[in-house]
């Protein structure tokens, strides 16, 4: 079960904040970088959350559409299509691998090292949790959203991976990573 409390502390900080409500009762929230897909009870529990914080707009009952903390109009109630996101699964070819590596990318953000094909991508670390939801994993590439599926694969999340731009490729990075671990694992 997804801890919609849980993930309203993730989105409260978020400039825009989408919920869409489907005809199952079931909800995607997205702020954008990340996607959950909560049932009735989740959402419950993500909505009185978000309603608690201070910093936020409360959000109506039955509301869907945007919520933006930029402008005079913080709700609007806009039609969405954030199953254009989850229908690009059938384009993620690749089971992707989870590593156990971090690193600090250009920005500052600590991220997580995925395995994409022979790609290798990252994601912010924040997001980390979100993994748990899910008991596989599948991406496209490392320029695409990383599916968080369960065992009957459907959707339960999505990340949306980061770029670094930063002096050394990440490929390299993490090839002295597995080499520093396998020496310092020898002289053990």
């Amino acid at each position: 079960m997804i801890n919609g409390k849980e993930i309203a502390k993730l989105i409260r900080k978020s400039d825009n904040v989408i919920i869409e409500k489907f005809e199952d009762g079931s909800y995607n929230v997205t702020d954008t970088y990340v996607m959950v897909k909560l049932n009735e009870a989740e959402f419950g529990k993500f909505f009185a959350k978000y309603n608690s914080y201070k910093s936020t707009a409360d959000i109506p009952f039955n509301f869907e559409g945007t919520i933006s903390s930029a402008g005079a109009n913080v709700f609007r109630e806009n039609k969405l299509n954030t199953k254009t996101v989850t229908s690009q699964i059938g384009n993620a070819k690749y089971e992707a691998v989870i590593t156990d590596f971090y690193k600090q990318n250009d920005s500052g953000d600590e991220v997580r090292i995925f395995k994409a094909g022979n790609d290798i991508g990252m994601f912010n670390r924040e997001y980390d949790f979100l993994l748990d939801y899910g008991d596989k994993y599948k991406v496209k590439d490392n320029n695409n959203p990383l599916f968080i599926l369960d065992n009957q694969e459907d959707v339960k999340a999505v990340i949306m991976p980061v770029l670094d731009r930063g002096e050394k490729p990440l490929k390299q990075m993490l090839q002295e990573l597995v080499k520093d671990s396998y020496i310092n694992s020898k002289s053990a």
